[in-house]
């Protein structure tokens, strides 16, 4: 090796270009530890353990060396700890996460057009259907649809969220969307056949149902927009016939504008839900399959609650019940701003979580903001049910009566309740809102002699007790993980 070599630079470091390199690093360091403790004030304020600050200090050049002959300590990690001591805590708030709720605040509004528009459906229907065992094989469809609609959402989403896979979450729905479709014509088929429906009828509820599983895929996969023109022939069919006063010579062009919609439903599912190989479709594991369940059982209360009213009339044996089909309709429109507020109370507490630090102050914060969010949420419901009975009024349908407001009240105290129970179900708490549900609606049937007094009843505790319970489960803020 040659003795230019041996004197470069690069080649080797001796004491005096050590000692060189160090005065360098002197010359531009602070004199005192106040000064280096000021120049290092960020790191210092968050570091959770003086090693981050001498790793730091390190990065910078300040080693052993420097201080030791600069600052008078052992080594680097003295002079850390030293100034991790001498700083006091005060980190930097982290930049603010990316909304998870954040959305098109068209999609709430959206949603509440394409769970309320088919109620146009039924009124045509009157004029349509004939024979015996109308009101229960609709009834049987609604039930059993809303119930196999609330399993299949919760797969897809269950999957879509396990996975971020969304061709997953595809052939699972499918899997769904042909167990949804066998479960409804079993039904169909059963109740046609004990209450003797005819054939007209129980393709009026088959339908009814094809289309609810066909628009919970839909709306799942984000492709809700094309329900709309799943549901253009069946309403601008429905309303033209009605608007025209039910002429027979329109008979069967409804029949077949309203038999467009739940097939075009059925072909928009089918057609988002195909994958590019990897099998056709796919099972939901166990997993799954117990969570599906509460939430199929909770779809299946939820619908015998809005029904049962109308099914057993208002004194509990039979009859019309003008108040509670008045309510219908601006309950399920009503549903586009219980999404809106649920959204809406997850963006709020989301941002309390990154700005409170102590548990009492979130859990008071958090309940003021479920009380807004179910005000909110309450006076879309009276202003929908306002606008339905004033356009009922007008139209000539029904002459407004007294008798209706103590209906519509107990309607408007099923919608809070069914507002609170999907607030609690959407962070992880399932069972208790299907429990509290089921007794109500257990009491509506042991308790229908009463009539109207029974559901104000049973609807208004439910709504009580789920109110009672939402404010106590979501005031921790451990529930707000999910």
């Amino acid at each position: 090796m040659s003795a230019a070599k041996l004197r470069s630079p690069q080649a080797v470091i001796g004491p005096v270009d050590h000692l060189r390199t160090v005065t360098d690093e002197q010359q531009t360091a602070p004199v005192t530890v106040a000064g280096l403790c000021e120049d290092f004030a960020p790191g210092c304020e968050s570091a959770v353990d003086p090693l981050e600050i001498a790793s730091a200090l390190e990065f910078e050049g300040l080693g052993d060396q420097a201080a030791k002959l600069r600052y008078g300590y052992r080594d680097v990690f003295a002079l850390a700890q030293d100034m991790y001591f001498r700083v006091p805590r005060q980190p930097a708030e982290p930049e603010a996460p990316p909304d998870p709720w954040q959305g098109s605040k068209l999609r709430p509004a959206l949603h509440g057009l394409l769970y309320g528009l088919p109620g146009v459906f039924f009124p045509a229907a009157i004029g349509l259907l004939a024979g015996p065992g109308i009101l229960v094989t609709l009834i049987v469809a609604l039930l059993v649809a809303w119930s196999a609609g609330q399993g299949l959402a919760y797969f897809g989403y269950t999957r879509l969220g396990r996975t971020m896979d969304m061709n997953e979450a595809r052939r699972v729905m499918r899997f769904a969307l042909a167990g949804g479709l066998a479960v409804v014509t079993i039904a169909m088929a059963v109740t046609g056949h004990l209450v003797h429906a005819t054939g007209s009828v129980m393709l009026f509820g088959a339908g009814e149902g094809v289309y609810m599983l066909g628009a919970g895929v839909l709306m799942v996969l984000g492709t809700e927009r094309w329900l709309l023109a799943a549901l253009a022939p069946g309403v601008l069919g429905s309303a033209a016939y009605l608007a025209l006063g039910r002429p027979p010579s329109l008979t069967h062009p409804t029949w077949a504008l309203l038999a467009a919609t739940p097939v075009l439903a059925l072909a928009l599912a089918i057609v988002f839900t195909r994958t590019p190989g990897q099998g056709f479709i796919q099972l939901p594991d166990s997993t799954e399959w117990i969570g599906a369940l509460p939430a199929m059982a909770f779809g299946l209360v939820a619908a015998g609650l809005l029904t049962f009213p109308i099914a057993v009339g208002p004194h509990g044996h039979g009859g019309v019940n003008i108040g509670a089909l008045l309510a219908a309709l601006p309950l399920s429109l009503s549903m586009g701003a219980a999404e809106w507020s649920l959204l809406w109370y997850r963006r709020r507490t989301q941002r309390l979580l990154r700005e409170t630090t102590q548990t009492r102050v979130f859990a008071v914060k958090s309940r003021l903001a479920l009380v807004t969010a179910l005000l909110q949420y309450l006076a879309v419901a009276v202003v929908l049910i306002a606008l339905t009975v004033g356009v009922a009024v007008a139209a000539g349908i029904v002459e407004f009566k007294l008798d209706y407001l103590p209906q519509l009240a107990s309607y408007l105290a099923l919608g809070g309740a069914m507002f609170l129970a999907l607030m609690v179900m959407a962070m992880g708490l399932r069972i208790f809102p299907l429990v509290a549900s089921a007794i109500a609606l257990a009491f509506a049937i042991v308790a229908r002699d009463l009539g109207v007094l029974a559901q104000i009843v049973a609807y208004t505790e439910l709504f009580l007790v789920m109110g009672i319970y939402a404010a106590v489960m979501l005031g921790r803020a451990v529930r707000h993980a999910y």
